[in-house]
């Protein structure tokens, strides 16, 4: 690869420090949110048992929110990777977060079952919204094929507890699933959290990391030799409640950014020339800044603030459809010689 080609294509310290710094900022959320998660662990510790099912369904509540809100986000602007990180935790919400907060959950059930059927499912829906097709027929189809095969097989299996209660499931067949669905969880939360560090995404950059916290509240009930669907510990419910704050604050913050983007549409203005190469594929993206970093985030999927004179090439200010300047028509030169029988008919000459 040639010298100059190098340069342009790697990283600069100084490209790698807005990175760091919202990484950092999102780092810092999460501890703060892991700490007030603890501090009501401790709060409720020892009281009734309704006080732990609260916890649950306040868990419950900040999923289905979320989701809610980054499906009407998907909505309005036409994001399909947006639409699909919504369905991604609709599913974990809707079935896993459903089960827990309702007390159907009991170790190695058929709904644990259930709920790590719909985990396996969001991962999919959530590896397609960060790294597969995005947009396309293809991308439609998988999602689709994704998503309605996870609920079919959700469908199948609560259908079975209901016509057959009390009937458990192979041991097997749960454990296995369950350390599959929540390693997986953790390689996907991972890979969103790398490409939304890279590309500038706060909501893939969040959602990667709240994925990524519910892997290791499940990886330490692995660790203890607890079964699938027994009793949380103080450590991991702690983990589970702050991973789905996480998710919540990852959409508020988006859907905050997507209604002051529609608010303040500005024209776009050409894009200052760049030291390396194009390592992200934003459509939109607000200007980076430690601010916009805690609070909102960057806009980054699909917000389609459209200017009709813009979008459709408008040609009233002189400027044509590829946004060049105005096209000059070059004058003849005044010191050429002109030809005197151009124009006349072949044979006859000009008279002198």
């Amino acid at each position: 690869m040639p010298r100059t080609q190098w340069r342009n294509t790697a990283r600069t310290p100084s490209a790698l420090i807005p990175i760091g710094r919202t990484l950092a900022v999102d780092l810092l959320v999460l501890a703060a949110l892991f700490t007030g998660a603890v501090l009501l662990g401790v709060l409720i510790h020892g009281r009734h048992a309704v006080a732990h099912e609260a916890v649950g369904v306040l868990a419950l509540a900040a999923g289905l929110a979320a989701a809610i809100l980054l499906a009407a986000v998907a909505a309005l602007t036409g994001s399909a990777r947006t639409g699909r990180i919504a369905g991604a935790i609709a599913l974990y919400a809707g079935v896993a977060l459903l089960v827990e907060a309702t007390g159907l959950e009991d170790p190695m059930n058929i709904w644990v079952l259930a709920g790590t059927v719909a985990v396996l499912g969001a991962l999919g829906l959530l590896v397609l919204g960060v790294r597969g097709p995005v947009t396309g027929r293809a991308g439609r189809w998988a999602a689709g094929a994704v998503g309605g095969l996870t609920m079919a097989v959700v469908a199948a299996i609560a259908a079975v507890a209901v016509a057959l209660p009390g009937r458990m499931p192979p041991g097997w067949v749960v454990a296995t699933l369950d350390v599959v669905a929540w390693s997986g969880a953790g390689a996907a939360g991972i890979i969103a959290l790398g490409a939304g560090a890279r590309s500038g995404r706060a909501l893939v950059r969040r959602t990667g990391i709240a994925f990524a916290t519910l892997s290791a509240a499940h990886a330490v009930r692995i660790v203890a030799g607890r079964p699938p669907g027994s009793d949380r510990g103080a450590i991991d419910a702690a983990l589970e409640l702050t991973a789905v704050a996480m998710l919540l604050v990852a959409a508020v913050a988006f859907f905050v950014a997507v209604l002051r983007g529609l608010r303040t549409p500005t024209a776009p203005t050409p894009a200052p020339a760049r030291t390396h190469d194009r390592t992200d594929d934003r459509e939109d993206a607000a200007a980076p800044s430690l601010l916009g970093a805690a609070t909102v985030g960057p806009v980054t999927d699909a917000i389609r603030i459209l200017t009709p004179a813009l979008v459709a090439g408008d040609t009233a200010d002189g400027h044509d459809r590829a946004g060049g300047p105005p096209r000059r028509w070059s004058r003849a030169n005044p010191h050429r010689r002109g030809r005197p029988d151009r124009g006349r008919p072949p044979g006859r000459r000009a008279r002198d």
